[in-house]
């Protein structure tokens, strides 16, 4: 047997070290659920995966159907990704002044919904002392410098070019 049916998902067991009042969000590794009960210190509770809440949020606004992030920082729905968790997806456009967003909580994730620039990511820096080219030359011997000063020049300028249509954030 390879796998066995154990429950429907909607919620998980959990067993919190300190007290979770409902309403908390929960960040486990990569997954997020909220408490929607208290559950007390060394005590089993559940926590939802699913559903939709309405979640505290930055002071920005959130377009309906944006990925939405967890800041566990700032306890607060942001559209950064960085080092944010993922939970959801907004269902319902929040003006910047609103302070929550309604998400469905850890909806299906797609690369092809609209990316909101993170951290951003740095240009590489050669070492190497080679001379740079558009191609990358055979390398038959050691001395590839060469060819790894140009390999640093040609992913410098796709992240250039990531960075100018906003999928990146700038430096």
């Amino acid at each position: 047997m390879l796998a066995r049916y154990v429950q429907k998902g909607d919620s998980i067991d959990y067993r919190p070290s300190e007290s979770v009042a409902a309403g908390d969000v929960v960040v486990i590794a990569d997954l997020i659920g909220i408490a929607r009960l208290d559950i007390e210190a060394g005590t089993l509770g559940s926590l939802a995966v699913v559903g939709v809440f309405d979640v505290v949020k930055a002071d920005t606004a959130i377009p309906s159907g944006s990925t939405v992030y967890w800041d566990a920082g700032a306890q607060k729905a942001t559209l950064v990704s960085g080092s944010n968790h993922y939970l959801g997806k907004a269902i319902a456009a929040s003006a910047a002044a609103d302070e929550t967003v309604r998400v469905l909580l850890n909806a299906p994730y797609s690369l092809a919904t609209t990316f909101v620039a993170g951290d951003p990511i740095t240009d590489l820096v050669d070492n190497s002392g080679g001379t740079p080219s558009d191609t990358l030359p055979a390398i038959t011997e050691c001395e590839c410098k060469d060819a790894i000063a140009g390999l640093a020049r040609k992913t410098n300028t796709i992240l250039a070019a990531l960075r100018a249509v906003g999928i990146i954030a700038a430096e």
